[in-house]
């Protein structure tokens, strides 16, 4: 209960505390303007810019000191080049996510295991790591409470900041006494190791700390080095104490107040910090993304999946472990997708943002500069969201990606372009060809909410350039830029429209093509096979619906188990359980499933039965109950007795009246199949035939199994029904029952007795009689409400006969019932399933 309330306050305290943030930010911030802003970075010399991000690239190669010491504490065989760029990844992640350094340690934990052998031991040692960041904030802490870095009034003006610094500080005071009382190693940790993590991150603090200060020289502020230091580090105690992920608000609300009292502008400061921000925190974020995405390969993430060690020492009932490391796994095997998705921002933003722009054809006509300007934007567009895919990593997505960069890459050049823009594309472009391998699957499937999504973003960004365009364009353009094409608010309204119709068609035309290739799974029909596989490994009810030939075949690696499924849209109706040995079943699942993941098929489980449900489940399926088939004992089943009355009747009057019944085998001559043919017709009447999960009148099917028919005193065939072997000893089956318009009353239950009788002289045990569609499905209270809905419709609507009559006519042969379920993905719509499933049944049959 204690841990729990801690967990809940851990995520309460940072929530509270950006609330606060956010109002007082409110107040500081609302004298501030856009324009203001916009002018003072277009402003500012390239040159610069460039240097600020070199030395935030110095300062990140700063914090891989850390690293270099837990490297060699624990006595890791690493390369220094492999240790830098761990240090990179987590290092950049931690500025951005924070969590009081959640998100490096756990970085670390995963990169760095695969090269220990003692892992309880790299925990420990990335626990000392991360605790050692406060170290260097400290020892900053104390030069501000000694005047050896001034923050102005901003101590007295805030009680509790110097209460809180005065804490910082002494951190390394307590810890080096606790040293010298013990004289020996604290927590695990040796004298030389924390004074080498001291160093480190002392290193750390000042170098970050010199971003800030070049932020400010860039913008022209001329300040004391010690007093922006000074500042410096009272802001970043009130951001490490926030607990805010990278102390975003806390931190740039102190440091902008800060400055303030100094005489400093606020549009001024406001711009450092995003600077800094920027050199310090998500170009380098980037860069580490794109090194994530190297080395976060699928073994990788799938390694990480399997045993999730995010961070030292916290279990992982803790709920802000749980959505860290949530959050943390959708970065790593999301990184190219976020780098799509920026680099899609990037080329909206050259299109709409007139600073750094130049032109390669200078007198472009108007249309001809829509045209170009609608193309940009459209690539642009769908590098925004086709990230929703490249999360999946489908080679469709990165052939899409690749296709949209080369040709936003080409039409922003030809436009006019943006400097970032020209360096940005062909880096990012030839970053998917690098990483072309970890793209193994081909395509994948949305439900109706991704594709609103999808639809959402697209929608959304193209209505914000819209209005950015229009906006900038119209109010900064003639201040922002000079002797360039001024965009019209109408040119604007064309190239929006343009983007409108060309992204839609242009992904349709793409997913269409590429859809074409895809090879289809499984095997054609091969009856000879099916039929040789059935007698050695065995089958189920379903299994001889194989030789309708409406449907593939995919056998597992071992040969033992056969799986048969047909194709509706995106998805694989398999049908029933497999067959085959049970012991090859989880084999043939997972490999099944993996290969039609791989190809972006959604599968579906048609009548499977209850024993096998489990195995289903694992594997993260749902389950409706489609009805119950009736199996009758054939040991135990008799017309005598009183019980009995009503089915000896029916028997005797149809021996009366002359009827005899015969069990053909096959092969069949035409003219007998001939006969079963008009008398089928007739039973159709304008109804069309059905097919999949239920057989249907073709004469190369009726030869693979013996028919039972039943004749009148003239010797004409009046009703019939094919034998469906079940291929498990001891039981038979029924599939199609048909009998002709002027057959007596009573014509099926006197079909049914014969075979009955039959079967039990031929030694079968058990007459699978066929399932009663939602038997006995929906009928408590406490059933789920599709259950019961579905009972409702289906048990009031007569298609092709009823299906509560169906139970009725079944129960009279005292049969046991048994269930046959639907499953289907978890996080995918029934009544899309069911609507698939039924469309499928009841598709054309040739």
């Amino acid at each position: 209960m204690k841990k729990s309330a801690l967990s809940v306050l851990r995520i309460i305290f940072p929530v509270a505390v950006l609330l606060l943030v956010i109002y007082q930010a409110k107040q500081e911030l609302s004298g501030l303007s856009f324009k203001e802003t916009m002018l003072i970075i277009n402003d500012v010399e390239r040159s610069s810019l460039f240097i600020l991000i070199f030395i935030g690239f110095i300062a990140i190669l700063a914090m891989s000191l850390y690293d270099f010491v837990l490297v060699r504490s624990l006595g890791m065989r690493i390369s220094k080049w492999k240790t830098v760029k761990i240090s990179w990844i987590a290092n950049s992640f931690n500025n951005v996510l924070g969590f009081g350094g959640l998100s490096g340690a756990g970085l670390r934990t995963i990169l760095y295991k695969e090269h220990v052998s003692d892992v309880k031991r790299l925990i420990k040692g990335i626990a000392s790591l991360a605790t050692s960041v406060l170290l260097g904030l400290s020892v900053l802490s104390i030069f501000v409470l000694i005047k050896l870095i001034s923050p102005g009034n901003l101590l007295v003006e805030k009680t509790w900041l110097f209460l809180s610094v005065i804490g910082m500080a002494l951190i390394v005071p307590v810890l080096i006494i606790l040293f010298l009382i013990r004289r020996r190693n604290m927590a695990g940790m040796r004298p030389s190791v924390f004074f080498s993590y001291l160093g480190a991150s002392v290193v750390e603090w000042i170098a970050a700390g010199i971003v800030m200060y070049f932020s400010l020289v860039t913008l022209g502020v001329e300040l004391d080095a010690r007093i922006v230091l000074g500042v410096f580090t009272i802001a970043s105690v009130a951001g490490m104490i926030s607990l805010v992920p990278g102390g975003f608000g806390s931190f740039d609300l102190l440091f902008l107040v800060g400055l303030n009292q100094f005489g400093v502008d606020s549009e001024i400061t406001l711009t450092a910090i995003v600077l800094y921000r920027l050199a310090y925190s998500f170009i380098p974020f980037g860069i580490g993304l794109i090194l994530a995405a190297v080395d976060m390969t699928g073994n990788t993430m799938k390694k990480l999946e399997e045993k999730p060690i995010i961070a030292p020492a916290i279990e992982t009932t803790n709920i802000l472990l749980i959505l860290h490391r949530a959050l943390l796994l959708r970065l790593l095997n999301g990184s190219l997708a976020i780098i799509s998705f920026c680099c899609g921002a990037v080329v909206l933003a050259s299109a709409a943002l007139p600073i750094d722009r130049s032109m390669l054809i200078p007198d472009l006509s108007r249309h001809a500069l829509t045209v170009l300007n609608g193309l940009s934007i459209s690539f642009g567009l769908i590098l925004l969201i086709v990230p929703l895919e490249l999360y999946k990593r489908t080679r469709r997505s990165l052939y899409m990606t690749l296709t949209a960069l080369a040709f936003a890459f080409v039409f922003s050049f030809f436009k006019g372009f943006n400097i970032s823009a020209v360096f940005i594309i062909p880096l990012v472009f030839i970053l998917f060809i690098l990483l072309r391998g970890q793209f193994t699957r081909e395509r994948a499937v949305y439900s109706f909410a991704q594709m609103a999504w999808a639809g959402f973003i697209y929608l959304f960004a193209l209505l914000n350039y819209n209005i950015i365009a229009s906006v900038i364009w119209e109010r900064l353009g003639h201040v922002l830029v000079k002797e360039y094409y001024i965009h019209s608010e109408q040119h604007v309204n064309y190239t929006t429209m343009f983007a409108l119709f060309f992204v839609p068609v242009f992904c349709v035309i793409f997913i269409w093509q590429f859809n074409r290739k895809v090879k289809p799974i499984g095997e054609e029909p091969d009856f000879a096979k099916l039929e040789q596989f059935l007698n050695e490994k065995g089958g189920n009810a379903l299994s001889h619906l194989g030789f309708l030939g409406d449907k593939r075949f995919f056998y597992s690696s071992d040969g033992n188990a056969l799986i048969q499924f047909a194709k509706i849209g995106q998805r694989l109706v398999v049908l029933g359980d497999p067959s085959g040995q049970k012991e090859s079943f989880p084999l043939i699942l997972k490999e099944f499933l993996h290969l039609a993941d791989q190809k972006g098929y959604l599968v579906t489980f048609y009548q499977i039965e209850r024993e096998d449900m489990g195995l289903y489940h694992d594997f993260g399926y749902r389950f409706f109950k489609l009805g119950e088939e009736a199996i009758v004992d054939l040991n135990s089943f008799t017309i005598k007795g009183k019980k009995r009355a009503g089915l000896r009747a029916i028997y005797n009057r149809f021996e009366r009246e002359g009827y005899t019944f015969h069990v053909e085998q096959p092969p069949f001559s035409h003219e007998f199949l001939q006969q079963l043919k008009d008398i089928s017709d007739e039973w159709l009447g304008r109804k069309k035939e059905k097919g999949f999960s239920l057989g249907y009148f073709k004469e190369e099917y009726l030869q693979k199994a013996p028919i039972a028919v039943l004749k009148d005193k003239e010797g004409e065939i009046v009703a019939f029904m094919n034998i469906m072997p079940m291929y498990q000893e001891g039981e038979i089956s029924i599939d199609l029952m048909r009998y002709s318009q002027d057959a007596p009353k009573g014509i099926m239950d006197a079909l049914f007795i014969h075979l009955f009788q039959w079967g039990k002289e031929q030694g079968y045990t058990a007459f699978n009689m066929g399932m009663a569609p939602l038997s006995n499905v929906g009928t408590s209270f406490q059933s789920f409400w599709t259950e019961r809905l579905a009972a409702v419709i289906f048990n009031n609507v007569r298609y092709m006969y009823s299906f509560s009559g169906l139970r009725s006519f079944k129960e009279k042969y005292k049969p046991v019932w048994r269930g046959k379920y639907l499953a289907y993905r978890k996080n995918r719509s029934l009544p899309a399933t069911m609507f698939l499933v039924t469309r499928l049944i009841g598709r054309r049959t040739k």
